[in-house]
Formats: C-alpha cells, structure tokens, sequence
C-alpha cells in the first residue's frame, strides 16, 4: 500500500437523497421508520457520526422534505442527470475545506459505522482517489465510496460528456475495491417490498 496525506479528520459526509423514489410512489425514501423507530437518513447520520464524520450535508434536488433532518441540505447543481448531480454538488460544496467526501444513499436502513470505517481506513491507506464499497459477489456499490475532492473536474466533465453512471467514472479514475463479505449493511430500499422483506428479515433474526 502507498502512504498518503490523507488523513480520517479530513473527510466529510454526503447523503444523497436527490432521487424521485417513484417505485416508492414518490415518497422521501429517506424518511421511511427504520426498526429502530429512527427514518433511514437519521440512522445514516448517528452512523457516520459513529465513525467520527461530524460535518454532513444531505443532497437533494428538492430540499423540503429534508428541511427537519438536523443537516444543511446542498441542491444539486443540475437536474436530470441522477446520483451524479448530488456528488458534483457535494464536491463542489466542500471543495477544499476537506480532502475527501464519504457518499452515502440516502436509503440504507442497515449500513453502520463498521462499514463506514472500513471504507475511510481504505481510502486513508491508499493514493487512489476513490475507494468504492464492492460485496462479495462483486457487486458494485458506487454510491457507497469515499472521493478526494478534486475528482469535481472529472465528474463535472463525465456529466457534459453524457455519463451518468457513478460506476463508470470511479473506474476510469482509478477507483480501488473495498471488499465486504456481508452484502445485508448494503440492502437499500425501493419499494414497499424492500421494506418488508427487510421488516420480515428482523424479525425472523
């Protein structure tokens, strides 16, 4: 592994919570009650501060029904474009006042500081300039991943050239696989069917 400057105090959070949630029949995915009586996003928020990420923003195209959630909500610089808009705005929110971000869905009910740390350790222990969460059938998490910064030209520049896959630009840029074995930390929320698969899973545990 290459040593690098990058250091764990100097990564901010990003929720992004940009999309329409049609399968959801519109509604805020982020607000849904997670088991714990917690909404998914507050259960996002006390994990990340969990693993010691204290400056959040949550990214959205419409920021009302995040106007109670106890963080500033950064719009997204374009619209139509997808998840690629909420991390161009991200990126361009902190700019240099951090060295990298820590995305996040903002639909994870079951993502916890472990896997939060895990992601920082990669990215503060390597020079590439995304470390992006992969499970162990390699699936892809690319809304899941810390980003340095000064990728907000190449995002920027992907988003003219007509990308608007995260997956796509975090390869071209070198990005490196953190592997998880557990897949569950990862299940995000959809549908109504998510949700209850997910409620039928607790309670089976």
């Amino acid at each position: 592994m290459t040593e690098t400057t990058f250091t764990k105090e100097r990564i901010a959070g990003a929720i992004l919570a940009g999309g329409q949630a049609l399968r959801y029949g519109g509604k805020a995915k982020g607000l849904l009650k997670a088991p714990s009586g917690l909404s998914i996003i507050q259960h996002e928020i006390r994990q990340l501060n969990l693993a010691g990420i204290d400056e959040i923003i949550i990214v959205a195209s419409d920021p009302k029904p995040w106007r109670d959630c106890a963080c500033n909500v950064v719009i997204d610089l374009r619209s139509g474009v997808g998840p690629l808009a909420g991390i161009e705005a991200a990126l361009a929110h902190y700019g240099s006042s951090y060295e990298a971000t820590l995305f996040l869905p903002c639909d994870l009910p079951a993502i916890t500081s472990t896997e939060i740390s895990q992601l920082q350790a990669a990215f503060t222990s390597n020079s590439a300039p995304v470390a992006v969460a992969v499970t162990n059938d390699l699936f892809w998490e690319p809304l899941c991943a810390v980003v340095h910064n000064s990728l907000l030209k190449i995002v920027s520049q992907a988003i003219d050239d007509g990308e608007r896959r995260p997956q796509s630009v975090w390869r071209d840029a070198g990005a490196i696989e953190v592997h998880f074995e557990d897949a569950t930390p990862f299940f995000n929320i959809n549908t109504p069917r998510d949700m209850a698969h997910w409620r039928a899973g607790l309670a089976k545990a």
